[in-house]
């Protein structure tokens, strides 16, 4: 579908669809901005400038879409959002956050693989292809703290503040809009499709750090229901 010939309701939802990426791209890009002051070694710095970089491009991006869709000062469409998003302090708390963010942008971009908005679909698959070098090593780093017994309630604590943005930042499952743009081909799965992969991509990473899934209560949020019976246990 040539975005210039969209019809106005597919239009509309397609401006909601981007300013969530643009949400999304620039709170990885300034958090990896942020993470750079947090990590000491000179090549992982280099990765995850690199990380950032492809952020900001992406991120460019989005708004050249998002003005070919007419909108206006994305900037100002998603600062509500970005207002709550918090920093990491520390290099472990980058490491959750990043393992968090980077798992649930790839099962949102995965959504918009095969969109009927081709340029939209270019950026999700520039997302969902990229090398996460650093991250994987965070994890690493994480899953090594994790492996002394007192200090995995401090990890489950950091582990709930970034799932509960994360989830979040799926979008809003079983509304009027994510139903439509379903049936209009702009994405290919719904946003609580999104989130049962994300928790169950999160699983193993779970198990490697001896964390556990809180309950929709303790982060705030509506899980799925068959997701929700298993959660807080």
């Amino acid at each position: 579908m040539d975005t210039l010939v969209l019809d106005e309701e597919s239009r509309n939802l397609l401006r909601k669809i981007v300013e969530r990426q643009a949400y999304r791209q620039l709170m990885a890009a300034n958090i990896r901005g942020h993470g750079l002051k947090l990590v000491p070694e000179m090549e992982e710095k280099l990765l995850l400038a690199q990380d950032l970089e492809h952020s900001l491009r992406i991120l460019q991006g989005v708004e050249a879409l998002y003005t070919s869709l007419g909108g206006t000062q994305l900037s100002l469409a998603v600062r509500p959002h970005m207002e709550r998003i918090p920093y990491p302090t520390t290099r472990l708390e980058l490491a959750v956050c990043l393992a968090l963010c980077d798992r649930a942008e790839r099962i949102a971009t995965a959504g918009y693989l095969g969109s009927q908005c081709r340029e939209f679909a270019a950026i999700a698959r520039s997302i969902y292809d990229a090398d996460r070098t650093f991250t994987e090593r965070a994890e690493s780093l994480l899953a090594e703290f994790c492996s002394e017994t007192t200090n995995r309630p401090a990890a489950q604590q950091m582990f709930n503040r970034w799932l509960s943005i994360t989830l979040l930042s799926l979008g809003r499952p079983s509304t009027p809009g994510d139903t439509r743009v379903v049936q209009l081909g702009l994405r290919s799965k719904r946003c609580a499709d999104s989130v049962r992969e994300y928790l169950a991509e999160l699983k193993p990473l779970m198990e490697r750090c001896h964390l556990h899934l809180p309950s929709g209560a303790t982060l705030g949020v509506e899980l799925p229901s068959e997701v929700a019976v298993m959660a807080g246990r």
